[in-house]
């Protein structure tokens, strides 16, 4: 399921000092290019924020079962994949752009 808003969401960092899998993740897409976090927990909510006026995807490249659409200034969530990997990344509308969603 994919949900679409206005606003743009942050994410919390872990309480203790340890680089621990986010429970909610964001992407962010600026200047045509993916922020992704370092990794990302099986299952958890993950926010897309488009800072660019044009659409883009977040789509997995080989058979990681995603691919969000976000309009021009949106922000949507979806789920990641369960299973842990690392996840190419492509938009479908700018196939220059690319990066690595890790699951872990």
């Amino acid at each position: 399921m994919v949900e679409t808003t206005g606003a743009g969401a942050s994410a919390s960092a872990p309480a203790s000092g340890e680089a621990e899998p986010a429970e909610e993740a964001v992407i962010t897409i600026r200047d045509f290019e993916y922020e992704m976090p370092e990794s990302i927990a099986p299952g958890a909510t993950v926010t897309v924020v488009n800072e660019d006026d044009a659409p883009h995807t977040v789509t997995a490249k080989d058979d990681g079962g995603f691919d969000v659409d976000v309009q021009g200034g949106e922000t949507v969530t979806f789920t990641a994949p369960e299973e842990s990997g690392d996840y190419e990344v492509i938009c479908v509308y700018h196939p220059e752009m690319s990066g690595t969603l890790v699951i872990s």
